[in-house]
């Protein structure tokens, strides 16, 4: 199994059982966001079932290279016609955001994963993906908590309940943990900040 590094473009080669091992963990740190996420969302009685302030359409960027290699194994599995078709669509999401930028414009598009308001590759979504939506806090080093709400589509429901200790930290601190042991694994050291239009073109 290679894993392409662009450091002194060279390639890093990585046995399999051992990417395997990083990737089992990385998808039980997901359940455990998963499960968090939803006995938040229970506390609030809040269902995420798509909306006008879709999060798909969202600009999120990634940092984590063991997310970007795991959501890539997930699209590999696919079928190479919708591939293709979920490529050209990436290429045309990553134009549209280059002429905003360039533009200065402010704009919304849909995630290239996104077919008939379902995620094709759900069970590989990144961290962020996961978290969005409910209010949360956030504890830095060094500083006190921060708060932040949540989406605007559950406002109310998070206004008309108690507030619920939906607590980012350790997650954070996991994925940090994870993502340099699977970087010193792999010699990576470049920093990436991706979106999952750009992951999926590399």
């Amino acid at each position: 199994m290679i894993i392409k590094g662009t450091e002194h473009h060279r390639n890093i080669e990585l046995p399999l059982k051992d990417k395997e091992a990083f990737f089992a963990q990385l998808s039980n740190l997901y359940k455990t966001m998963d499960n968090a996420w939803e006995e938040a969302a229970s506390h609030y009685g809040f269902k995420c079932r798509g909306c006008g302030e879709n999060c798909c359409e969202t600009n999120f960027y990634h940092h984590t290279f063991i997310e970007k290699q795991y959501l890539l194994k997930g699209f590999a599995g696919l079928d190479r016609d919708l591939v293709k078709k979920i490529r050209d669509n990436a290429e045309r999401v990553c134009e549209k955001r280059a002429e905003a930028r360039l533009s200065q414009a402010n704009i919304r598009i849909m995630c290239p994963l996104n077919k008939d308001g379902w995620c094709l590759l759900y069970a590989y979504r990144p961290m962020i993906c996961r978290l969005h939506g409910i209010p949360h806090e956030l504890c830095r080093p060094g500083s006190s908590v921060v708060r932040m709400p949540g989406c605007s589509p559950g406002e109310p429901l998070f206004k008309a309940r108690s507030y619920f200790k939906f607590d980012r930290t350790v997650f954070y601190s996991r994925m940090a943990a994870l993502e340099m042991a699977f970087r010193q694994s792999t010699g990576k050291r470049e920093k990436i900040k991706q979106t999952v239009a750009e992951m999926l073109l590399d």
